[in-house]
């Protein structure tokens, strides 16, 4: 597959900054972001909810992995906001290219429940998952499935509870520079 570009790919459960501070990184860093749940709806015409009643979770998930797949090995560098499940797709997690970092923004079930619930279209966007009695049943059972397989293929965690969007991009700028620094450092040197 020819050169590839670095890309920080931001996993983690909804509602813990993978899209908004990806985003802002994304300009500080003056590079492409791409949210992958926003590529799946753009492709299929429709918002997730109406994706996932029509095609159900395994349509979806499909979907997901096709796209997330073509993100990771495209050529440009880039921010990518991964879909909360995207850590389902362990055959592509599981086979990075070198130059793809994962970073785990990790919440926990307070922080979660409370600012999905201040987002008005949370519902309307983000089907639920389970058929659990209530937000924070459905998060504690989705996220005991998918913590092992979070912390599995990350490299880095950052935990997202208390932080603003800024101190969460301030950190993934961190990491993006302590990636650069390493990569120059093993750079042979030419005289």
């Amino acid at each position: 597959m020819g050169n590839q570009g670095t890309k920080l790919l931001l996993t983690g459960y909804r509602a813990t900054g993978k899209s908004s501070a990806g985003r802002m990184l994304a300009e500080r860093l003056g590079l492409e972001f791409v949210d992958t749940d926003d590529l799946i709806e753009n492709r299929a015409g429709k918002c997730i909810s109406e994706l996932v009643k029509e095609t159900g979770w395994p349509g979806f998930r499909s979907m997901e992995k096709e796209v997330l797949h073509e993100v990771i090995h495209s050529p440009a560098s880039a921010i990518v906001a991964c879909g909360g499940g995207a850590v389902l797709h362990g055959n592509v997690l599981g086979n990075l290219p070198p130059d793809c970092h994962v970073v785990w923004l990790r919440a926990g079930v307070n922080t979660i429940v409370s600012r999905i619930e201040a987002d008005s279209r949370s519902d309307e966007l983000r089907p639920s998952l389970t058929e659990a009695s209530s937000l924070r049943q459905e998060v504690e059972d989705v996220l005991t499935e998918r913590e092992p397989l979070y912390r599995k293929f990350s490299r880095f965690i950052i935990d997202t509870d208390g932080l603003e969007a800024a101190d969460t991009v301030d950190a993934l700028a961190a990491i993006w520079k302590q990636l650069h620094s390493v990569a120059k450092e093993s750079m042979p040197r030419l005289s």
